[in-house]
């Protein structure tokens, strides 16, 4: 019997669905709408033809290293790449966490946190944020505290619902908690208000980044990690060594190097988001959280119903299993014409007697 070699404390984990059904507009994965222009994709065609498709790549990916290091304004010895934040995370979690260990996770937030620290046999914690997905700073540091975890993870902006943690309230967590903080900022460009600058001031705090969303590149599985010269030193223990494939390298080297491509399209994602955002408001029946990220979270009594009426129609929005947001669904903003779709659509829905 060949299940006896297996694992029994994740005898009964479920692997991660992304779900890949084909839908005729997907807004559930929170990837950008925008994709590259003709001249970008010259230019990638061209580098790609000129890899050596024979060698390892760069182990270090040195060069992609130091353009994301100018993009966002931090020295590159403070970066590491990684194939995907996803990736990276997983590195964090192999890096400083023992069978046993705590991992702090606010709920709710990504999944994948809990996900790679069940499967290195650490123990999660989950502390929640409010009804209004909010959360008291000092309670929080004192919780953490309590716990006595190695590691604080969350995402800022929220993924799922778009709020933030400001700024001098992530400082005052940091200096306060005895454990290394992450701050997942994936869904920054579309906030603004970096804690990426604070690196070199922390001993305890690593930042995460990720091309997949404002950069429009999720089909590259690039992510960072951004933390001070000691913390990489132990990350690079743990990190594969050719963790980012070479094309992936060279083609990301290009779109970074394109700043004015990135932020026209940033652009355009958050006033897509506003408008879906401000009309989705003045819909009834329907409760819209503010939000910093690319997607909108509401909540409906009647999400389900919603959910397969715009998945009759071929459109593919987020829904959740968990309890806590069984009631809920994330849109990610779209172009002008798909959020138009999804708009009439749940209009319909929550008008019509189905509901």
């Amino acid at each position: 019997m060949i299940e006896k070699f297996f694992r029994e404390d994740i005898s009964d984990f479920q692997p991660y669905d992304a779900g890949k059904e084909n839908f005729r507009i997907r807004l559930d994965a929170n990837e950008s709408f925008i994709g590259l222009s003709q001249s970008l994709k010259n230019k990638i065609l061209s580098a790609v033809i000129s890899v050596e498709f024979n060698r390892y790549p760069d182990p270090q990916s040195n060069k992609l290293c130091s353009l994301y290091g100018k993009y966002c304004g931090i020295d590159e010895k403070y970066i590491m790449a990684g194939n995907g934040s996803d990736e990276i995370i997983q590195i964090i979690i192999n890096t400083f966490l023992d069978k046993g260990d705590k991992l702090v996770v606010l709920d709710p937030d990504f999944s994948m946190y809990k996900s790679y620290n069940r499967v290195r046999g650490g123990k999660t914690v989950s502390i929640s944020l409010d009804k209004d997905f909010n959360i008291d700073t000092d309670s929080l540091i004192e919780k953490i505290n309590y716990e006595n975890p190695k590691i604080f993870i969350f995402s800022n902006p929220n993924n799922p619902t778009g709020g933030i943690i400001s700024k001098k309230d992530i400082i005052k967590i940091v200096d306060k908690c005895n454990c290394i903080v992450v701050v997942d900022e994936a869904y920054i460009e579309f906030y603004g208000d970096s804690i990426i600058y604070e690196v070199k001031n922390y001993k305890n705090l690593i930042v995460l980044r990720t091309c997949s969303k404002a950069l429009g590149s999720a089909v590259l599985r690039l992510g960072f990690a951004i933390t001070n010269e000691s913390i990489l030193k132990e990350l690079k223990k743990v990190k594969p060594p050719f963790n980012v494939n070479g094309v992936s390298q060279v083609i990301g080297e290009i779109i970074l190097e394109d700043t004015e491509y990135v932020n026209k399209a940033v652009k355009k994602i958050i006033e897509q988001r506003d408008y879906l955002y401000e009309e989705l408001s003045k819909i009834n029946k329907i409760k819209v959280y503010r939000t910093n990220a690319n997607f909108v979270l509401f909540k409906s009594i009647n999400s389900k119903k919603i959910n397969e009426k715009l998945e009759r129609n071929g459109i593919k929005i987020r829904s959740f299993k968990d309890e806590v947001l069984k009631d809920y669904l994330r849109v990610t903003a779209g172009n002008e014409s798909q959020n138009k779709e999804v708009l009439k659509i749940i209009k319909e829905c929550v008008t019509s007697f189905e509901i």
